[in-house]
């Protein structure tokens, strides 16, 4: 099956094009670490053929389906994410946010009267980053899933095509060990 993993090998590299193409579209690339964490996986097992682009951080899903906020849903189709912030503060979102935080370098403007328009410190910034999410969410931005969809089409015709030539190669091999027939 050489042309149907040659066309599956294609179809993940045009998939994590495009799934990068659309991170850094919505500024989503801060480390570049799910940017660079999508190999190509291709293989088979006893039913089928697949192609597999899964990012190797933890965070993926969320990034990908968004988050449910526990107030209301601020952006479309965040609704249809399976997260939610529960009730109970988590340590180790709050640790992730502040180090994100510092990393993109932005910290609030005290309003408070008095302030001199101050900044807060990271860990307020961080702070009110998380609250904000716990209350509105986080937007999906559907890097994996939409750019699979978009490409799926496609890729159908390609490895129909793929098949095609495999299977007619098979054949040809096939006859060709028998002597009395002749393949062309």
């Amino acid at each position: 099956m050489t042309q149907t993993t040659k066309t599956l090998e294609k179809i993940g590299k045009i998939w994590r094009k495009n799934a990068r193409i659309s991170l850094r579209m919505q500024d989503k690339v801060n480390t570049g670490a799910l940017y660079n964490s999508m190999p190509v996986t291709v293989g088979e097992n006893q039913h089928v053929y697949y192609v597999n682009i899964t990012p190797k951080v933890d965070y993926w899903e969320y990034v990908d389906k968004g988050v449910q906020g526990a107030s209301r849903n601020a952006f479309t189709r965040q609704s249809e994410s399976p997260f939610k912030f529960g009730a109970k503060k988590t340590r180790g979102l709050r640790g992730a946010i502040d180090k994100w935080v510092r990393q993109k370098g932005f910290q609030f403007q005290s309003r408070e009267e008095g302030s001199k328009g101050q900044f807060l410190s990271y860990e307020s910034t961080a702070f009110l980053v998380s609250r904000a999410i716990w209350h509105r969410g986080l937007k999906p931005t559907f890097f994996l899933s939409d750019t699979l969809k978009r490409l799926k089409p496609k890729a159908m015709k390609w490895l129909g095509a793929a098949l095609n030539k495999d299977m007619a190669n098979a054949i040809k091999e096939n006859l060709s060990l028998n002597k009395n027939i002749e393949a062309k």
